[in-house]
């Protein structure tokens, strides 16, 4: 990687080498590709971002409920929902549980039945 492709890039090209040399498939990464990845990976993060300062109340300040927001609402970020889920509270989760739980012994008891 020379200096000036180091220049043109916001995040560091070797660590996102470093990520893709962490694929069992990859072998030998050009310089070339690093740098595409890279700006690709820039490009993503400034959409991710304007989508979630476009639904923002607060437009000066992102905060975590705006990308699970987005991330929510936008179908090709979909691939997003189990890395930015929409917070819940504790006794919510817990209640949540409890139902699937719940549901699932009906299921195994409607299976014995059988």
């Amino acid at each position: 990687m020379n200096d000036k492709q180091s220049k043109l890039a916001i995040l560091p090209l070797s660590r996102i080498k470093m990520i893709m040399k962490s694929s069992p498939e990859v072998g030998n990464i050009s310089p070339d590709s690093c740098f595409l990845v890279t700006k690709a990976t820039e490009g993503f993060i400034a959409y991710l971002v304007r989508q979630a300062l476009k639904s923002s109340d607060n437009k000066t300040r992102l905060d975590y409920s705006d990308l699970a927001k987005v991330v929510g609402s936008i179908d090709t970020l979909d691939f997003l929902k189990d890395i930015i889920p929409p917070k819940i509270r504790g006794d919510k989760y817990l209640e949540i549980l409890k139902q699937i739980e719940e549901h699932e012994q009906r299921i195994a008891l409607e299976d014995q039945e059988l």
